[in-house]
């Protein structure tokens, strides 16, 4: 198997990750580890699209009457469609059923790899995937998909007729669902809005909270898994399962509920997230003295305790904080001005890194974009100072825990780049900057933009990562010229240079 990581990569196997991956050699920063096509592509829970474009779906085949289809889709899977055909063909099953449990269609296609001679292959590849199988029994989940999803699949008596029929039970069918709970991977439809694939090799990765690979999906729905800063020989890849912008507890509990471990990464373990503080609270005591203190949560006590002064928190205590402050958060969404409230307000209670911060930070600088793209409005230079302040602060959080190659921090960076060029060209209007001034300040901006360039480069062409590289470099392009045209002497200067001229020439 490890030549599906064209042989840079071996799989190994512990009981307390199970399958990895190790480098076999030194992978450079933006080699690519892995390209691999998704096993099957599904919609997400309760979705009805096409299963063969994926566009959202309208109709039915008219061949096999289950498979979903958009109106401009006139045929899918040969092979699934006749199969299809048959069973709903059969006396005694209940069709009306299984359009009624959209969810299903899913795991009805998850069967239909077995009956296929040409998949089985993938479908012994997917039960062998991680399932969690014992963890997830009779919990809420497990309730749910026996309700929504099992139960209607058995009683709409489709699966007697798979040849596989015998061997069939509720455990198969739970661990199924339970291996695209816990492995599937969320991709875009053509619409943009969410699917889920599943990539057997991808799944191999461990996870970490400062992972040293990136995936990325192009418009043929492959994950391309490339190394995000240099891994060394031996070391091994990893890839991540959550949000690197959410706290510690949040991370954990995502994994914990939804991946089933429990992570015990560098920057889980550190109580300061790598001095971060993504998940630390200023500490009241110490600032009244005009001190410096925050307080995290101790790992071994499990309680809440300031770094220079002692001074504790009980874990209720910052849950309703947390719970206010989210809520605040989520009421001020899109005003401005309440937003900017909330975050003066908060900056007293929260760390500036803390992830709520980081969550509202972003909130702000998603209107102020919105407002400088409008052409109904004249942004000032009050709102793009703002701006870049902003993309300053998130750039330097995302050195620490996206040290390499980040996409965020790409964006980021050409953000901060175009904010700052408007700002420069603003005050040279304005007087304030002469043209050798000017000159400095838009190469420094060119630097930016360079650097963006080379942060989103191995994002696929076709994705909105990968369309922002057209339009940057377009626009790199126009601030070169531009600064080329600054080099050149204003046309009154170059007037008076031959006013000067003539004016000598007659002297003489």
């Amino acid at each position: 198997m490890s030549d599906e990581f064209c042989n840079k990569c071996q799989i190994y196997e512990n009981e307390t990750l199970g399958r990895y991956v190790k480098a076999n050699d030194v992978i450079h920063a933006g080699e690519t580890i892995l390209l691999e096509k998704p096993l099957l592509i599904l919609p997400c829970t309760g979705e009805k699209r096409c299963c063969n474009c994926f566009r959202f779906a309208l109709q039915y085949c008219s061949k096999c009457s289950i498979s979903p289809m958009c109106l401009e889709c006139q045929t899918h899977s040969e092979y699934d469609c006749s199969t299809l055909m048959r069973l709903t063909s059969l006396p005694d099953v209940k069709l009306d059923l299984l359009k009624k449990h959209l969810d299903t269609y899913g795991l009805l296609r998850c069967l239909l790899l077995q009956e296929n001679p040409e998949t089985r292959e993938h479908f012994e590849r997917m039960l062998n995937m991680e399932s969690h199988l014992e963890k997830r029994r009779n919990t809420p989940i497990w309730q749910q998909h026996n309700k929504e999803i099992i139960q209607p699949l058995i009683k709409s008596n489709i699966l007697k007729g798979l040849q596989m029929a015998e061997s069939i039970n509720e455990d198969l069918l739970q661990k199924i669902c339970s291996i695209w709970d816990v492995n599937s991977h969320e991709i875009r439809a053509p619409d943009t809005a969410a699917m889920r694939g599943l990539y057997v090799n991808v799944s191999l990765l461990a996870h970490h909270c400062c992972p040293n690979a990136n995936q990325a999906i192009d418009d043929q729905y492959r994950m391309k898994v490339y190394a995000n800063r240099d891994i060394g020989k031996d070391e091994m890849v990893t890839n991540s399962y959550t949000n690197l912008l959410l706290g510690t507890e949040e991370r954990r509990e995502f994994l914990r509920e939804g991946k089933y471990f429990h992570c015990t990464c560098e920057r889980c373990e550190d109580p300061t997230e790598l001095g971060t503080h993504m998940s630390s609270f200023v500490c009241a005591p110490c600032a009244g003295k005009n001190q410096e203190g925050f307080i995290v949560k101790d790992a071994a006590s499990k309680s809440w305790k300031c770094l220079k002064c002692g001074h504790t928190l009980r874990n209720a205590q910052v849950q309703n904080i947390l719970e206010k402050a989210r809520e605040e958060v989520f009421h001020s969404q899109d005003d401005l001005r309440r937003l900017e409230y909330l975050l003066a307000k908060l900056h007293t209670i929260l760390h500036k890194n803390h992830y709520i911060i980081v969550d509202l930070k972003q909130n702000i600088a998603n209107i102020l974009r919105s407002i400088i793209m409008s052409s109904l409005q004249r942004p000032g230079r009050r709102l793009y100072e703002r701006k870049i302040r902003l993309c300053q602060d998130l750039v330097l959080l995302l050195h620490t825990i996206q040290p390499g190659i980040s996409r965020l921090k790409g964006i980021a960076l050409y953000e901060m780049a175009t904010a700052s060029a408007e700002l420069y060209r603003l005050r040279f209007g304005e007087k304030e900057l002469s043209v050798q001034e000017l000159k400095e300040h838009l190469g420094k901006c060119e630097s930016m933009f360079k650097e963006a360039i080379r942060l989103l480069l191995h994002e696929p062409s076709e994705t909105p990562e990968g369309k922002l590289v057209k339009s940057m470099m377009n626009e790199l392009k126009d601030l070169r010229n531009d600064i080329q045209l600054l080099d050149q002497p204003a046309p009154e200067a170059v007037e008076d240079e031959e006013e000067n001229a003539v004016e000598a020439e007659d002297e003489e």
